[in-house]
């Protein structure tokens, strides 16, 4: 049976999976059955110690693929807020280790973490309505327009900036097992209004978040 491990930043998050399956606690983490999986879902704490803290313990009980889901901010014109953007690729977009380096780069380490493939095709084939696309990570909200074109400038392609999902990532990375990031749009950087935005989705995300973490299932 295959173990797919889902690590959750927030409590409101956490518990919005929670609710899908059968979940029983298992010390730090809680454990279901779905879809012929073994499902471990982690909430980690937001940001990138606390996530790749979460992501070994993932790797640790022999997850086959880890997935890092929960709210992210738009960086893309495209986008609207309940859009959910799955990442082919994630970087840093706060981490700069020197001239020998790209920005972004983790020294020896590469810029950008690529999702498998074939996962990506599964899923966009079951979900066509998720934006396909680059993911980029922080230690910090962005709400100011200055942060937002810096960040486009360094990485004009991305869609949307989190807190996690590089980290997740990069520890995947060394520990050799495949990670996902799927988030939901909660706001749009530099928008009119972007924080009461985001506020108030945050608390009308339970639903959207956990009928998006099932179909992802379905379709692996």
């Amino acid at each position: 049976m295959k173990t797919i491990a889902i690590i959750t930043a927030m409590q409101s998050e956490y518990d919005a999976v929670h609710k899908l399956y059968d979940f029983h606690e298992n010390q730090n983490m809680a454990i279901a059955e779905a879809y012929n999986k073994k499902i471990i879902l982690i909430k980690s704490g937001m940001g990138k110690v606390n996530a790749a803290v979460a992501a070994v313990t993932a790797c640790q009980n022999s997850a086959d693929l880890v997935i890092t889901t929960g709210l992210a901010g738009g960086i893309d014109s495209v986008l609207e807020q309940g859009d959910i953007v799955l990442a082919d690729r994630v970087c840093y977009h706060d981490v700069w280790c020197g001239e020998e380096n790209e920005k972004g780069q983790v020294q020896d380490l590469p810029l950008y973490y690529e999702a498998p493939e074939d996962v990506i095709k599964a899923i966009k084939k079951k979900a066509p309505s998720f934006k396909v696309g680059l993911t980029v990570t922080g230690d910090q909200f962005v709400t100011d327009k200055d942060k937002l074109a810096e960040i486009k400038k360094d990485f004009p392609e991305a869609y949307a900036t989190d807190m996690e999902s590089a980290a997740i990532a990069q520890t995947c990375y060394l520990l050799k097992v495949p990670y996902l990031s799927l988030r939901i749009i909660s706001d749009v950087v530099g928008k009119v209004g972007q924080v009461e935005e985001y506020l108030f989705f945050r608390e009308q995300m339970p639903i959207k978040a956990s009928n998006m973490v099932d179909t992802v299932l379905q379709a692996l």
